[in-house]
């Protein structure tokens, strides 16, 4: 409270008056659903901007009192947090400044860095051993639709049982619907969960009071990580979206079919799968690098598994001396 005290002298004036945050506040959370925002995105608004009301009785104007926010809000090490406040602003003051004709103070504040973290991931292996948990159809469903189609938690939630075809479902995305492409195995799973549920909902993924929300199937997903002796972090569905992503790349899969799968907009976030991928690929490299097999092709079985190492190095330095002295 002595902060926002202090905050309240070197706040400038609205038009010749003081604006309380809690209003300015208010008015944008009632813009954001007046666009029809997801409700997810709109408690997102809510839980950040909650914290600038209690900082500051009256909305900053200056970009100093800003940062000072964004620096103690936040600890230091938690930089994507920090980030999601930056990004939260932005809006409010765009909304803000926009609707009042007044100048932004955020375009004076440069973004937080960030720097990049490989996201917790999936193995082939993993992935196989956390299908053998679920005992029954529910949950098999469940988990094999996420790791045959990447969807998120909340799509495959909204998934009813008219919008499953051959080769896709249609589920609810951030951005409205959007098609998920599945296996017949998982359309066969599908479909027997939808008669086993014999009539009593439009939803596929049914709990004890109705359809599985979000953090229903989260905790699920949770379970079954936990049972296969899956690590943390990261232990819930988008562990296994990011799983899927890695495995398709390394199946051979190409960025641009991926972004479209997995409901990107932006394609710079599905390249970050390739980047989930390189301890794969650096395997793959050592596997089938063309030194290797020239190597093989002018010394027979150079790299046989039954070579001893040490003298598959020493006919390999020989035969890229002789190559030199040619």
């Amino acid at each position: 409270m002595k902060l926002a005290r202090r905050l309240l002298i070197s706040v400038p004036v609205f038009r010749g008056r003081t604006m309380n945050t809690a209003a300015a506040v208010q008015s944008f959370i009632y813009s954001r659903r007046s666009l029809n925002r997801r409700p997810s995105t709109i408690k997102w608004y809510e839980r950040k901007l909650k914290r600038l009301i209690a900082f500051s009785q009256e909305l900053p104007t200056e970009p100093e009192p800003i940062e000072q926010f964004l620096a103690e809000v936040v600890p230091d090490e938690r930089e994507q947090t920090r980030h999601g406040y930056y990004r939260t602003l932005k809006a409010l003051y765009r909304f803000t400044c926009r609707r009042r004709r007044l100048l932004n103070p955020m375009d004076l504040i440069d973004p937080p860095a960030t720097h990049k973290k490989v996201k917790a991931s999936l193995t082939a292996r993993e992935l196989m051993v956390l299908l053998t948990k679920p005992p029954g159809v529910r949950d098999m469903a469940l988990l094999t639709l996420l790791v045959d189609s990447g969807c998120r938690a909340g799509e495959a939630a909204s998934l009813r049982k008219q919008n499953i075809y051959e080769g896709y479902v249609v589920v609810e995305g951030k951005t409205g619907q959007r098609f998920a492409f599945v296996s017949e195995e998982t359309r066969r799973l599908l479909r027997n969960l939808v008669a086993i549920n014999n009539g009593s909902s439009d939803y596929v993924f049914l709990g004890q009071r109705g359809a599985l929300t979000t953090s229903g199937i989260y905790r699920i997903v949770s379970k079954y990580l936990r049972a296969a002796d899956i690590s943390p972090p990261k232990m819930g569905p988008h562990r296994l979206r990011h799983g899927f992503g890695k495995n398709y790349i390394l199946n051979g899969g190409d960025t641009r079919s991926l972004q479209e799968i997995m409901g990107h907009a932006n394609i710079s976030v599905t390249e970050e799968y390739v980047e989930l991928s390189q301890k794969e690929v650096q395997d793959k490299h050592h596997r089938f690098t063309p030194l290797r097999s020239a190597h093989a092709a002018a010394q027979g079985s150079l790299f046989s598994d039954n070579l001893d190492t040490s003298q598959a190095i020493k006919e390999a330095e020989e035969i890229l001396k002789e190559g030199r002295s040619t």
